[in-house]
């Protein structure tokens, strides 16, 4: 897998903890006792971890390590530490990263790089430890993190511990194309002009334009020969993967089809990027949907004919998104709540604050589930 690889905080494999106890046990029931704990949001991935903390020491007390997974393939990966928001104040916290393990005059030797990292500083943000070339699998120790709880600062302040990752940086690129077009327009590059996307395929309602039925989660894909030249036209599959749903959507959706890839590059709201699972929805199907639950899909294969949405006659398009969370795996027809949003409308109070608040809640769900497809295809392609 191509996805960061995490170690949380109590693995009782790869988290590993040493007192500076002397062998006394006494001593060591009284640094475990310093520990403490609390669960905190990640809120770049969604993820709760199990933060723990304790006082600084001027003297080195406590070393944890953390312990790639073996089963992780030899390349190059940036590893992360989680800084979360609270019990995070000294400006001296001392990592290691143990790499490029060989042998010298015949004897076992390796880097231990050393990072000070100011996590007064930082605030729910994961920071870079460096770059590495690493193969757990050869060398257990490869890519391992260490670190202390001692600093010189007084008085003491709090260290914390959070989870670390591993983000692989030369990961398998999978292919994602357009789901409209010839086999030619579909395998050759996207055009540069706005809302063209492939041949004369263009997008008459973009990612998070605002209109009546809110902010846009995704792509309404028509073809610009005339208004209804894209009746009936095919929709493909745009990458490889596992359909998790197919059939009847709730309100005006009419027929969708949703089907899960195994990884992506994602550029998440916050400006990160990073591989993982994604979701591509196909909406405003015919009835003559070609795939079913459970089916395993290859890039290109046939999805379905674009339709019409429930209760019109008019107005063929292919609705298309992607999200990144998994909210069309849970909810396929998921659309953001807009009862407020249609009161106001409806009551002419589009310039009032309430509409706008209301409008940039409804952002919010937008972004926290859904990238700019066009961007995302582009990306990956």
């Amino acid at each position: 897998m191509s996805i960061p690889l995490y170690v949380p905080n109590g693995d009782p494999v790869k988290f590993v903890i040493n007192y500076e106890d002397g062998g006394n046990p006494t001593k060591k029931a009284a640094l475990e006792a310093l520990w403490k704990k609390f669960n905190y949001p990640d809120p770049s991935t969604g993820q709760t971890f199990n933060i723990w903390y304790r006082a600084s020491s001027r003297n080195k007390e406590v070393q944890v390590d953390r312990l790639m997974p073996q089963s992780a393939p030899a390349g190059k990966y940036r590893i992360e530490i989680f800084i979360p928001g609270k019990h995070a104040t000294t400006k001296r916290a001392v990592f290691t990263v143990a790499h490029n393990f060989r042998l010298e005059g015949g004897k076992p030797a390796y880097d231990d790089t050393v990072t000070i990292v100011n996590m007064y500083d930082l605030f729910d943000t994961w920071y870079n430890l460096g770059e590495f070339e690493l193969n757990p699998a050869q060398e257990r120790m490869s890519g391992r993190v260490r670190q202390y709880d001692m600093s010189l600062e007084d008085p003491a302040t709090e260290i914390c511990f959070g989870p670390v990752r591993w983000v692989p940086l030369n990961p398998p690129k999978v292919r994602f194309d357009s789901p409209v077009g010839a086999p030619e327009e579909r395998e050759g590059p996207f055009l540069a002009r706005p809302s063209q996307w492939v041949g004369q395929w263009f997008d008459s309602n973009p990612f998070l334009n605002l209109y009546f039925l809110g902010y846009h989660t995704g792509a309404d894909l028509n073809l610009s020969l005339s208004s209804d030249a894209d009746r009936g036209a095919p929709v493909y599959a745009v990458a490889d993967g596992v359909v998790i749903f197919a059939g009847q959507g709730s309100g005006k959706w009419g027929k969708i089809a949703v089907i899960e890839h195994h990884e992506a590059l994602v550029a998440l709201p916050n400006g990160q990027s990073r591989y993982q699972p994604v979701y591509s929805r196909y909406s405003h199907l015919t009835d003559d949907i070609r795939i079913q639950k459970g089916q395993t899909v290859k890039r290109g294969d046939l999805v379905g004919f674009i339709g019409l949405a429930v209760g019109v006659t008019s107005g063929w398009h292919l609705h298309f998104d992607i999200s990144h969370s998994d909210r069309l795996k849970t909810n396929p027809s998921h659309w953001p709540n807009l009862t407020r949003f249609n009161e106001l409308r409806a009551e002419k109070k589009t310039d009032t604050k309430e509409y706008r608040n209301v409008c940039a809640v409804i952002l919010k769900e937008v972004v926290t589930h859904y990238v700019d497809p066009l961007k995302f295809l582009k990306d990956n392609h």
